[in-house]
C-alpha cells in the first residue's frame, strides 16, 4: 500500500484536473484562496503551498492583489524548436495516424530516476506510440511523464488527440535537452518501424523542464532514410 498524497498535492491535482478538463481556461482566473479552502476543506497554508508550486512550475501565474490565473500556452523559448509530429505530417500533405502500444503507470529504473532526479519509489506515466504518415511508420515514441504534472494523462485517447498538444497545453516548456544519435535498430524498433535489414535508426532523447523540474523524458526513434534533424541558432545567442 502506498501512503496518501500530501494535502497540497491534492489541491494541485484539483487545479490541474480543472485545467485539463477545460473548467479553468488558459488566461482564466482561478478561484480565490478562500474559495479553495472552503471547497476542498483544507487550510489556507495548504492552498498557498499548492499555488506557489504551480506558479513555480509555470502552470499558473499570480498577480498581487488580483488573484491566480492559468498560464497561456506559448511557444518554447528554447534554441531547439519542439514540434508536433502530427503537424509535421500535415505540412507534408500526408495522412497522419497513431497507434497506442502502451499506456501504463510504472516505477522507473535507476537510469530514469537519475534523469528525472526523483526518488526511487516515485511512479511515472509511460506512453508508447507509433506515429505514421500514409500508413508508413515515421516515429516510435516512448515517453515518461511525472504524474503530478499530468495526472489525467492515462485517461486520454491519443489515437484521437495529440500527446504533444495535451502536454503543451498544461504548461509551457522552460528548458529543453536533446541528445541525438544514429544507431543500429533494436529488434523492437525494427519491427515497429518496419525497417529493412541494415537500415539505421535515428534516435532522439528529449528531456523537458517546467520551472526547475524535469516533467517529461522521451525517446524518439525514426527510420534513418525518412527523418532528419536540423538546428538553427544565432552566434549572438552564445556571445557574452
Amino acid at each position: 500500500m502506498t501512503a496518501p498524497a500530501p494535502l497540497y498535492e491534492m489541491v494541485k491535482h484539483h487545479i490541474t484536473d480543472g485545467i485539463v478538463s477545460g473548467a479553468y481556461a488558459p488566461g482564466g482566473k482561478l478561484p480565490s484562496e478562500s474559495a479553495l479552502v472552503h471547497t476542498l476543506g483544507v487550510s489556507r497554508m495548504t492552498v498557498n503551498r499548492a499555488l506557489r508550486e504551480l506558479t513555480r512550475d509555470g502552470v499558473i501565474f499570480r498577480m498581487q492583489g488580483v488573484g491566480s490565473f492559468v498560464s497561456e500556452s506559448r511557444a518554447s523559448t528554447s534554441l531547439v524548436e519542439v514540434r508536433d509530429i502530427k503537424q509535421i505530417v500535415a505540412e507534408r500533405q500526408g495522412r497522419y495516424s497513431c497507434e497506442v502500444l502502451k499506456a501504463e503507470r510504472l516505477r522507473p529504473d535507476p537510469e530514469t530516476i537519475d534523469l528525472f532526479s526523483i526518488g526511487k519509489n516515485a511512479c511515472l506515466s509511460h506512453i508508447v506510440l507509433v506515429h505514421s504518415e500514409n500508413d508508413a511508420p515515421l516515429q516510435l515514441e516512448r515517453r515518461y511523464v511525472r504524474e503530478d504534472f499530468a495526472p489525467n494523462l492515462l485517461d486520454q485517447d491519443f489515437r484521437k488527440i495529440s500527446l504533444y498538444g495535451f502536454l503543451h497545453d498544461i504548461a509551457p516548456i522552460s528548458e529543453l535537452e536533446h541528445v541525438v544519435e544514429a544507431a543500429r535498430p533494436s529488434r523492437f524498433e525494427q519491427d515497429k518501424l518496419n525497417l529493412p535489414p541494415g537500415q539505421p535508426v535515428l534516435r532522439i532523447r528529449r528531456r523537458t523542464w517546467v520551472g526547475r523540474k524535469v516533467v517529461t523524458l522521451s525517446y524518439f526513434s525514426h527510420p534513418g532514410d525518412r527523418y532528419r534533424v536540423a538546428v538553427k541558432v544565432r552566434p549572438s545567442d552564445f556571445q557574452k
